[in-house]
């Protein structure tokens, strides 16, 4: 589902703090939170400096141990470990095998072993036009100590997937010490309930009452806002005069505060707040 409408977003203040002088310091948090489905935020910290002077460059920072936590987007949602071996399994189960998430998943599974370069050469000859496939190359990036050029790839991916599963993943990458994810819509008491599949069965099944569609932009806000968006709208359709579906449509297409504008991005200069990665 793709409804028309201008992206948007909602943020807490970052919260400020200067950079001292001579020993310029980048710092960004690696966080991974899955909750009920709700797709990571990942940040990363990295220092630099040294010998009282400044530091020429802040292409490099420090690189992380292990591998890019796996957050793919598969058929049904399953509810999966943060594991990555668990989620390349799913993938290889629930897709055909030449879905290019199969070989991001694969790639990134055995990034450990192959190491930055060999692992972002793999991704590099999937299909660039894929979001997945972009979002992983920016992760390896940082992962690998490469802030500058993550950055640059994460934009991108933000850019190119406002509002998508990936998307939302890289927004939340680069802005670490704001609220992830976007304004939550909360559906009113009776709304029917249940999985993505059988909310989407059941306004399959009537899509001319509001209830099942409302139910269903309630579960997928967490992993898919633009089909949470057009789900709000076909509530909308269904019961246009409606309170219930006008207040779910403004408040999933709300313009608000946009992220962008705050400034925290990985080789920002401000402090964002958020867990140590583990190593």
């Amino acid at each position: 589902m793709d409804p028309n409408s201008t992206p948007s977003s909602t943020s807490n203040d970052p919260t400020p703090a200067g950079i001292p002088g001579r020993r310029r310091r980048l710092l960004a948090v690696l966080a991974i939170a899955v909750v009920a489905g709700v797709a990571a935020a990942i940040a990363v910290v990295a220092t630099s400096g040294g010998g009282g002077q400044a530091q020429a460059t802040v292409d490099n920072c420090k690189p992380f141990s292990g591998a890019p936590p796996l957050q793919l987007d598969l058929p049904g949602n399953p509810a999966l470990p943060s594991d990555n071996a668990a989620v390349l399994a799913a993938a290889r189960r629930l897709l055909p095998a030449n879905d290019v998430r199969v070989a991001v998943a694969e790639s990134v599974a055995a990034y450990p072993g192959a190491g930055a370069a060999a692992t972002l050469a793999r991704l590099r000859s999937l299909d660039q036009k894929q979001p997945v496939v972009r979002l992983y190359e920016g992760l390896v990036e940082l992962w690998a100590g490469h802030c500058v050029a993550a950055q640059t790839t994460l934009e991108q991916v933000r850019s190119s997937d406002m509002w998508g599963f990936y998307g939302t993943i890289a927004d939340n990458t680069l802005h670490t010490s704001q609220r992830p994810s976007y304004p939550v819509y909360l559906p009113p008491p009776g709304t029917p309930a249940g999985s993505v599949r059988r909310l989407e069965a059941l306004a399959r099944a009537h899509p001319g009452q509001a209830g099942p569609w409302l139910g269903l932009a309630y579960v997928l806000q967490a992993t898919d806002h633009r089909g949470a968006l057009a789900a709000s709208r076909r509530a909308e359709t269904a019961d246009p005069s409606g309170a219930s579906p006008q207040v779910a449509s403004a408040v999933l297409g709300s313009v608000t505060v946009d992220r962008r504008a705050r400034h925290a991005d990985l080789a920002g200069i401000g402090h964002p707040r958020g867990a140590v990665p583990p190593g």
